[in-house]
């Protein structure tokens, strides 16, 4: 009799989540300025990573129902390189987004501090999070879309109501008895 079947669902263990607009927290932040080496557990296979950002996403709030929420993944922001090997913070990637919303006016103040770590741990914000794909397609995680990441709105301020001299007996005045 021939064994059963079981599909491999390709996956890492990793949430795929499909959000459209999710506040998320970054968690566990570490900054890597030079390449440097991972090993797999699984297989002990060693990889060389570009210099980045890499954290912990927590959804705060899937914005839909909260089915979601708390959930956690991976992921990096990465320097680019230019063709004589230095590695540099490029506006139009995702990391120079990530910048943009946690320094605006970082790209065109050069008075405005480097982006740091600690900048980055317990930062939230809102982005839309969407499948990773590897590279035959299959979804083996989640990952932030770098052009839809924004600041969180700003929550106005409670005033406290005016005080006036009126008496509370004249907004009744024109109620029938």
């Amino acid at each position: 009799m021939p064994l059963p079947r079981k599909k491999d669902a390709g996956s890492s263990g990793a949430p795929v989540l499909n959000i459209s607009r999710a506040h998320v927290r970054l968690i566990d932040v570490e900054e890597h300025v030079e390449p440097y080496t991972i090993t797999r557990k699984s297989d002990n296979a060693t990889f060389t990573l570009d210099p980045q950002f890499s954290c912990t996403v927590e959804i705060v709030d899937d914005g839909q129902g909260g089915d979601d929420n708390g959930a956690r993944f991976f992921e990096s922001f990465r320097y680019k390189q230019d063709k004589s090997g230095n590695w540099f913070n490029q506006e139009n990637s995702k990391l120079g987004m990530l910048t943009s919303v946690v320094k605006p006016g970082y790209f065109e103040d050069p008075s405005i501090p480097d982006l740091e770590a600690s900048d980055l741990e317990e930062f939230e914000m809102l982005c839309r999070i969407k499948p990773k794909k590897n590279s035959s397609g299959q979804a083996i995680g989640s990952t932030v879309e770098w052009d839809t990441m924004q600041a969180l709105p700003e929550k106005p301020v409670a005033t406290a109501p005016a005080e006036t001299e009126d008496d509370p007996e004249d907004h009744f005045s024109d109620i029938p008895f």
